[in-house]
């Protein structure tokens, strides 16, 4: 069972007792009973209801959306009165941060209709003491370590002007980022999310919820920060309405650009590919990448070189180009053919001899992708296996490593969860 947070909201309407209508209808009660993240409960009451022929709520969340978002909600009068609950656990909830707002039409029976002023509420996670930092269009939240606000913050912003310097790529509207001590913790403000989940990134919202224990905020979620902003960064600047979407390879490598100087683990993944000539087709990671941890983190160490080869050969214009190329509906090849002059293969081609590799041998028919569904909210793994402080005691052994059984891998699948879809992301440890 979630736990969950209650808050009520009481809006005594200024306006009561004057409400501006041909019919005179006064309203004395508007509240929202907020059970987060379970439910929101509306409710009216009206000093006369005798002459109301209709009622509706109407309703939204602030999200980005190619179609009218708000919802009607016809409602019976009870006495004076008129209440209807929004349960949550039928859609899915929007995440901390998000604003909620609504507002009542009341139709008389001559047909004149009243509604009231637009009221709203942004969904709060209260169980714990939130502080902010802020830079231009990042909002970041945090409850536990003194430093990891403003080292979190400087990730990001970090993030952001190599995605501007690098790319050409500009944050267009504000993003949250709401950071939890634990997992567990945020996984409670979210419903129908992986028990094993350590974020979540809602782009319709741009919010991202991720658990980073402060002691690992610099190893581990510095460049988590800056991978999945960059998805959102990224996203934006690509957003369309015409069912457009990236191949993988593409929107992970990005990402993994935008976290700055390659890991470790990256560059020995590089090496490895080329000493031994081990790189998967370019092709084959044109969809969701290896459900094997290890696999899947060789497919974003690829993706990154495959990334860097298009950006620092061809410059940034031309990457612009293909994301918006891509967002009007294209196919990845017809994209690539459009903006640089090859397809997936030639660019494999081009790729493996920057590297001084052999070319590959292409099959004259090559398979077809289809383009993936893109998810509305997208659960990343947790920060596994970071190990446990030793004893302090002279025989103690250094702790060893091991990775996380999830492995790396972001949108590997989508789920289809009644009005809510979830893409799982995985971030393998640095």
């Amino acid at each position: 069972m979630k736990k969950h947070i209650s808050i009520t909201i009481l809006i005594i309407l200024a306006w009561a007792g004057s409400a501006q209508s041909q019919s005179n209808i006064t309203v004395t009660r508007n509240e929202a009973q907020v059970d987060f993240p379970q439910s929101v409960t509306f409710q009216l009451e009206l000093a006369d209801a005798s002459d109301v022929a209709e009622v509706n709520l109407i309703y939204e969340v602030d999200r980005v959306s190619c179609l009218e978002a708000n919802t009607a909600v016809p409602i019976e009068l009870d006495g004076n009165e008129a209440e209807w609950t929004w349960e949550m656990v039928r859609s899915g909830n929007p995440p901390p941060g998000a604003t909620l707002r609504w507002a009542w039409q009341i139709t008389d029976r001559s047909g004149n209709v009243t509604t009231t002023p637009e009221q709203s509420h942004t969904f709060v996670d209260d169980r714990f003491a939130w502080q902010t930092v802020s830079a231009p269009n990042i909002r970041l939240h945090w409850y536990e370590g003194d430093e990891v606000g403003q080292v979190l913050l400087d990730a990001a912003v970090a993030g952001l002007d190599q995605l501007q310097n690098e790319m050409g790529i500009t944050l267009d509207s504000e993003v949250q980022l709401f950071i939890y001590e634990e997992s567990a913790d945020m996984r409670d403000a979210v419903l129908y999310i992986q028990d094993w989940a350590g974020g979540v990134a809602f782009g319709n919202y741009n919010i991202i919820l991720i658990g980073v224990p402060p002691r690992i905020a610099e190893s581990w979620g510095v460049p988590t920060v800056r991978h999945e902003l960059a998805h959102l960064v990224i996203g934006q600047f690509g957003r369309s309405c015409v069912g457009g979407s990236r191949p993988t390879w593409l929107n992970e490598g990005l990402a993994v650009y935008a976290e700055g100087e390659p890991s470790e683990t990256v560059q020995s993944d590089i090496a490895n590919g080329i000493e031994d000539n081990s790189f998967e087709p370019v092709r084959s990671l044109n969809g969701a990448f290896s459900a094997h941890g290890p696999e899947a983190g060789i497919a974003y160490s690829q993706s990154y070189s495959v990334v860097k080869f298009l950006l620092e050969t061809y410059g940034q214009e031309q990457m612009q180009s293909l994301l918006l190329t891509l967002a009007a509906g294209e196919g990845y090849d017809e994209a690539l053919e459009a903006v640089y002059g090859f397809n997936v293969d030639g660019l494999e081609q081009a790729w493996r001899q920057s590297l001084n590799l052999p070319a590959r041998e292409i099959p004259p028919t090559p398979t077809a992708v289809s383009a993936q569904a893109i998810p509305t909210i997208e659960p990343f793994g947790l920060p596994e296996s970071v190990p446990t402080e030793p004893a302090a005691a002279a025989t103690a052994v250094p702790p060893t490593t091991t990775t996380n059984p999830a492995g790396g891998i972001c949108n590997l699948t989508v789920f289809p969860l009644l009005l809510v879809g979830f893409g799982l992301v995985v971030r393998r440890r640095k």
